[in-house]
């Protein structure tokens, strides 16, 4: 029986020769048209970095939808996080500049760190 060190995969572009369309769908119907190749290419690259890990061979096209999926969830995340606005960010302005001000705010400070 092989240990798991001894476990033989496929070559990593076999896979997505072999599931690279119907997980471009996935990512589809889970991100939207607009979103759907630049979270396959994350998750591609995700599967890549972590295929010479992995410990088994069966269900590789389950761990593929597993990653691919993972990835559109975490677009949307980022994604829930920006709040889009029509509204044009208001810039803070002073219309006066009062020099001595700052002075006025730190003189307490000197006088009371000379005692």
């Amino acid at each position: 029986m092989p240990r798991s060190r001894d476990v033989i995969l496929p070559p990593f572009w076999v896979l997505v020769e072999r599931h690279g369309d119907e997980l471009l769908a996935h990512a589809r119907r889970m991100a939207g048209d607009q979103h759907a190749e630049d979270v396959l290419q994350d998750a591609l690259l995700r599967a890549l970095r972590a295929y010479p890990r992995l410990r088994h061979a069966e269900h590789l096209r389950a761990w593929l939808y597993r990653v691919t999926t993972t990835t559109a969830i975490d677009l949307h995340r980022a994604r829930r996080r920006e709040l889009p606005t029509d509204e044009v960010p208001a810039v803070p302005t002073h219309d006066t500049y009062d020099e001595g001000a700052f002075e006025a705010l730190i003189a307490p400070l000197s006088d009371g760190a000379q005692t």
